[in-house]
């Protein structure tokens, strides 16, 4: 994901005495978190700003379209994601990191929540734990393991996969009753080809287990089909 440029960076930086900005424009197909789709299976716009400090330090902000369910039915709005962490090299080829971040929208404030995280990088897999206390706002506490991979084939080809597994604690607060699954799954597989400054992302997102609603996700039915999305991006 985008996050993981920057915590690079910041380990570049680390014995630097100046900050780096960076950031970039994407245009998705559909806009999958974790499996399920926010844009309600429509294209989505991002925008994301990264800044790298010595020492470390690193902070930034995801502005993306979303379009989520609510009383008044499918609602487009905005997503912004602003997250902090610090980041540290154990050795050459692995590093590690910590931080925080914000799920906020624009029109439905009820949905916003916290999320702390963890996790390791290397070279071409990293693994991740995130924990929120009440997902999606009125959602149950979850915990979110996830590992990503990527295979060069060439200087400008990579094979791409992840797996995420989600776990949730008690029942739902906006649905209540105890799903049959505390469990959700999602996985993908693609491949990624950089030309220059663009890069260009095909991927299959599958995802299975317990029914997507008790776990807070504000979408419908359609947001969990398995599908091919493909994405295009610029960074600066």
């Amino acid at each position: 994901m985008l996050r993981n440029a920057v915590v690079l960076c910041a380990l570049f930086c680390a014995g630097a005495a100046s900050a780096q900005v960076s950031g970039s424009f994407a245009l998705l197909s559909d806009y999958r978190y974790r499996g399920v789709s926010l844009s309600d299976g429509d294209p989505a716009a991002q925008l994301a700003l990264n800044w790298a400090g010595p020492g470390g330090v690193y902070a930034g902000t995801l502005a993306s379209g979303v379009r989520l369910a609510g009383d008044a039915g499918m609602r487009a709005q905005l997503q912004l994601l602003p997250y902090l962490g610090y980041a540290r090299r154990l050795r050459p080829g692995l590093s590690w990191d910590v931080g925080a971040d914000y799920a906020a929208f624009t029109g439905d404030r009820g949905y916003d929540y916290a999320e702390a995280y963890a996790g390791l990088a290397g070279e071409r897999l990293g693994l991740r734990l995130h924990y929120a206390h009440r997902y999606f706002g009125e959602g149950p506490p979850v915990l979110y393991v996830e590992g990503n991979g990527s295979l060069p084939l060439s200087p400008r080809l990579r094979l791409l996969g992840h797996l995420g597994v989600l776990r949730r604690n008690g029942g739902n607060g906006r649905y209540g009753g105890e799903a049959p699954s505390r469990y959700r799954y999602d996985a993908s597989a693609g491949a990624g080809l950089t030309l220059g400054a663009y890069d260009l992302q095909l991927r299959r997102i599958a995802n299975r287990g317990g029914a997507y609603y008790r776990f807070g996700y504000p979408a419908r039915a359609v947001a969990v089909d398995d599908a091919w999305t493909l994405s295009v991006s610029r960074t600066w």
